[in-house]
This record gives structure tokens, C-alpha cells and sequence, in this order.
């Protein structure tokens, strides 16, 4: 990983690198030092020398590092902050040290995570403490650029995300397909009424098993909330036939890591005609972009395709109308890492010039959208590129809508 930090600093004519972690789990830092370490600053030059200042409780984490290392307490930051007009001044003034004693001049890129107002202190300070350093502003930036390719490594654990992924989606299917029907609602074998947070619940117990947490909440939505594409769902909502099941789980390692994504609709019992209608139009054009997607294509490409196959059928597009909120109202698919978005992404606006490329994992999720008549569905996989471009399905699980209604 970090030698692909290296080439691209050559490549973009940069200095060096400077990332930070401000207090908790940064994926930008977890990246360029393999370690999840929450709280300092590391540095790296253009020729691979690196730095790191941690805090002295993670003194055995950066110590994993293999660089260089220092603690902020042997670098005296306390008394720095006392006598500094504010932190971020203060951190500021340490950055320059560093930088300087790795003999860092000219263009250097920032990343990390740190408060906005805090980083634009931080980064004043730099550039009038040390007129020599000039700060990188091309975006998307060296992490981003860096982690869009997956090494060996990084695909397995990726792999094993899905592995967990897919299981728990299989165990929410048999769950529905387990439910009885009392009126007009379902129970569970226990007796208990079915409700989405019972499904939710579920994810929880599963991703557990696999050392999985997740990095936000998954979606588990029904009826007019899964036309809403990032609508969570309302746990007490009790299951019904009839209608859509929306869920979208995208866990990843437990106290950070890398994640996968993938989303499957449900229906139980027979599906009516306009959810069957929209159901079929989305699997199809799932079918025909995964049938041709490949590396060494153009990413934007793939969402043309969507948008074309979509108005075909009749539904309204983000293309036709950007302001749309129902038929086709989001882009085909993402890069997914260490974050759940990253980069490529298969979409967005004709700037978007980024090709498919070995190492490359991205989501395919088309799905159509329609709150007014209390109807929404998607599909979605995540993929990798192979070096040979062809692709390899990392989630793959059962299509079906309908699930029968055990009597």
C-alpha cells in the first residue's frame, strides 16, 4: 500500500505526504500505516522516509509502524499548546518540525480526519510558519487515489466482509420464509410479531459471528420508505405481505477496516402487478450491465448504460431530470474500501473520466424508486476487477422477490 502512496507523490510531483488522525479511527491513517492508530500525525517524504508522532498510549500500535517515531510527549506538545494561540497552531508548528527534519520542500498533500475549522488553523499556521511548503490541493487526493486498487491482501479481507454479507442475508431470507401469517401481520416461531427490527436484529447476531460491525446503520426499509433510497427503515414497523422489503447491509471489520455492500428486495407471498412491473425492469438491466461490465472500461459508461435501458422501459432517469425522486434517482455504484464510498464511481458528471482497472471493487446497485405509489426496490452486488478485467462476483446470493407465505 504504501508503495503505491510513493508513486503517486512522484507521479503528482509531490514532497511528501502529511496524514492525520484527530481522537479516532481514521481509515486515511489506517491506510498509510497499517496500524488503527486514533490519535497523531505521520509523515512521509517522495523517497519513502516517514515519520510518525502518536500519543504515548499507542506507543506499541506505532511501534508496529516500522518507521520512525516519536510521542507527542517527548516532542514537548503540551507546552506547546500552552503557549500557542490555539491547538491547531500548536500542531501546526510540530507538522513544520517534522517535515523539516525529514528534509521535506515543496508540494505536500494533507489528509485524515480532523475538524474542518481545525485543519484550516492548522494549515494556515503551516504556511507562515514554513513558506517552502506549499499545500496540495488536488482532489481526489494521494489516500484516495492510492486505495481505489486492492492488493491481495486487501481483497480477502474484503472477501470475508462478503462472506458474512451474504450469510446474513441468507438468514434474513429464511427468517421471512419461517414467518406465519395472523392476520394481518406476521409472527415469529417464538410467537412474537414480526417486525423489521426483529429482521435488523438478526443482521446484528450474524455480522457479529463473522468479527463484523457496521460503519453507520444498515437499511432494512418497507413500502413507501424503501422508495426513499437511504431511508433506514422503522424498526416497530410490523412485516407485511404484499409489499417491498428493502435491505442493504455494507458491514465491515469490526472497530474498523474494510467493508463490502450489497442489497437485496424481498416480497412475501405473491408480489402485486406494479411492485412485480418495477422488480423485473431493475433485475434486467442489473443483468445486462453486469453481463457487461469489465475493466478497461470507461466507469461513467456503465451509468449511461443504466439510464438507457431504464428510459427505455418508460422510468424516469437522473439523466432525463437530475432532480428527480422516483424511477431511476441515483448513480450506479461506488468504489467501497476502507469506507464504505470511495473511489471510482460509476456515474456522476461528464468530468468523471476514471477508467475500471485491475484491483478496482465497486458496488452495481441499480434500483427504481417510487415513494408516491409506496414502492422502491434495488439490486446490488459488489465486484472486483480481476487483472485480467473480467469480474468477480463478491456477493452472490439469491435474486428472488417473492418469498411463499408458510401456511
Amino acid at each position: 500500500m504504501r508503495s503505491d502512496i510513493d508513486a503517486i507523490l512522484k507521479q503528482r510531483g509531490l514532497a511528501g505526504l502529511v496524514v492525520l488522525a484527530f481522537d479516532r479511527y481514521c481509515p486515511a491513517f489506517y491506510y498509510a500505516t497499517g496500524q488503527k492508530i486514533h490519535h497523531g500525525f505521520y509523515v512521509r517524504s517522495a523517497d519513502g522516509r516517514a515519520h510518525l508522532v502518536h500519543d504515548p498510549m499507542e506507543r506499541d500500535q506505532a511501534a508496529a509502524v516500522g518507521c520512525e517515531t516519536s510521542s507527542y510527549a517527548q516532542r514537548g506538545f503540551l507546552q506547546r499548546v500552552k503557549t500557542a494561540e490555539s491547538q491547531a497552531r500548536a500542531l501546526g508548528e510540530l507538522v513544520v518540525e517534522v517535515t523539516g527534519e525529514l528534509g521535506i520542500s515543496g508540494r505536500v498533500a494533507f489528509t485524515g480526519d480532523v475538524q474542518l475549522g481545525f485543519g484550516w488553523t492548522m494549515l494556515d499556521h503551516v504556511r507562515q510558519l514554513a513558506p517552502t511548503l506549499e499545500i496540495d490541493a488536488a482532489q481526489p487526493d494521494v489516500i484516495g487515489v492510492a486505495s481505489m486498487t486492492k492488493t491481495s491482501d486487501e481483497l480477502d479481507k474484503i472477501r470475508h466482509c462478503s462472506n458474512g454479507a451474504v450469510e446474513a442475508m441468507k438468514r434474513v431470507r429464511d427468517e421471512l420464509a419461517s414467518l406465519r401469517q395472523k392476520g394481518d401481520a406476521f409472527v415469529t416461531s417464538s410467537g412474537d410479531r414480526a417486525t423489521l427490527g426483529h429482521l435488523r436484529r438478526l443482521l446484528h447476531r450474524t455480522f457479529a459471528e463473522f468479527g463484523l460491525g457496521e460503519d453507520g446503520e444498515s437499511i432494512v426499509a418497507q413500502g413507501r420508505d424503501a422508495g426513499v433510497p437511504h431511508n433506514r427503515g422503522n424498526d416497530v414497523d410490523l412485516i407485511r405481505a404484499g409489499t417491498p422489503i428493502l435491505v442493504d447491509i455494507f458491514p465491515g471489520e469490526a472497530g474498523g477496516g474494510y467493508h463490502t455492500d450489497m442489497t437485496r428486495t424481498f416480497c412475501l407471498g405473491p408480489a402485486p402487478d406494479a411492485l412485480k412491473k418495477i422488480y423485473g425492469d431493475c433485475q434486467i438491466t442489473f443483468d445486462q450491465v453486469m453481463s457487461r461490465i469489465r475493466g478497461g472500461e470507461s466507469c461513467r459508461s456503465f451509468q449511461e448504460l443504466t439510464c438507457d435501458i431504464f428510459e427505455q422501459q418508460g422510468h424516469p432517469t437522473v439523466r432525463t431530470n437530475q432532480g428527480t425522486e422516483e424511477g431511476y434517482v441515483h448513480g450506479l455504484g461506488h468504489g467501497v474500501g476502507l469506507a464504505v464510498h470511495e473511489g471510482p464511481r460509476l456515474g456522476g458528471p461528464p468530468t468523471n473520466v476514471a477508467v475500471l482497472e485491475p484491483g478496482h471493487v465497486v458496488s452495481v446497485e441499480p434500483g427504481l424508486y417510487y415513494p408516491s405509489r409506496g414502492l422502491g426496490v434495488r439490486i446490488e452486488d459488489l465486484i472486483a476487477v480481476r487483472a485480467d478485467g473480467s469480474i468477480e462476483n463478491l456477493t452472490p446470493a439469491p435474486y428472488e422477490l417473492e418469498i411463499p407465505i408458510r401456511s
